[in-house]
């Protein structure tokens, strides 16, 4: 009974500090500097989707606590933003992958022979020496075999378009200030699930220059990922 106790402690220890390690690709332009302060108000960007949907407003609310990380203030009034930022996000088709790995085959390698002496006493008086021989065959691997194997996987994006909406309110038109576009490849399905995981990972890079497409990584239970999902850190 103790043991397995033991060995349940140890179970626990080991797997209860693997925590899921979620990935992205993140690459944003920046036509021009914010200044601190910046009011936004976040639109739907993808077509037949309302600013009343209420997935569009779950996603939205990540959105915003991500861009009040990077200095933006939610608009008071949603109709006079400094800048209107719209929100677009889905799911691409699945993506079947295939993979090929070796497996070992196990079958008799060889023998091996040994021999022993049994000397026995005759009623003469004298001795007789009987020698055997045994042979034991012997097991191991014996090559391999090349299996194939597939999974399939989800891809996810979203798209953030910012654009200056004080153009608007002097007669002109608004002009895009910074585009971010984040995309994650993994075998879930659920958008609704993956997508703060996707924020989290590319928070401080929303609204930047990257230069480049970035390769980054959150884990689930990361401060990051509290504070995009409630707004609040975990502390």
């Amino acid at each position: 009974m103790k043991k397995s106790i033991f060995f349940f402690a140890i179970l626990l220890f080991l797997f209860s500090g693997c925590a899921r390690v979620f990935q992205v690709k993140v690459d944003s332009l920046n036509g021009g500097n914010l200044a601190p302060g910046t009011t936004f108000a976040i639109m739907p960007g993808n077509q037949n989707v309302t600013a009343d949907d209420l997935q569009f407003r779950e996603f939205a609310g990540y959105l915003s606590n991500a861009l009040k990380l990077n200095g933006y203030i939610p608009a008071d009034d949603a109709s006079r933003p400094d800048i209107e930022v719209y929100l677009s996000y889905g799911m691409g088709s699945a993506v079947q992958h295939v993979y090929s790995y070796n497996v070992p085959v196990y079958g008799q390698t060889g023998v091996h022979e040994y021999s022993f002496a049994n000397t026995t006493t005759t009623a003469s008086g004298g001795t007789t020496t009987f020698t055997n021989t045994v042979v034991s065959p012997d097991y191991g691997v014996t090559g391999y075999t090349t299996q194939t194997d597939t999974y399939t996987t989800y891809p996810k994006y979203i798209i953030i378009d910012a654009y200056d909406a004080r153009g608007v309110a002097q007669g002109g038109q608004m002009k895009q200030i910074f585009k971010t576009s984040i995309s994650a490849d993994g075998k879930s399905q659920q958008l609704r699930k993956v997508l703060p995981f996707m924020l989290a990972a590319s928070a401080k890079y929303i609204g930047t220059n990257t230069g480049e497409e970035l390769k980054l990584g959150v884990s689930e239970d990361a401060d990051i990922v509290t504070i995009i999902k409630t707004g609040m850190t975990g502390k």
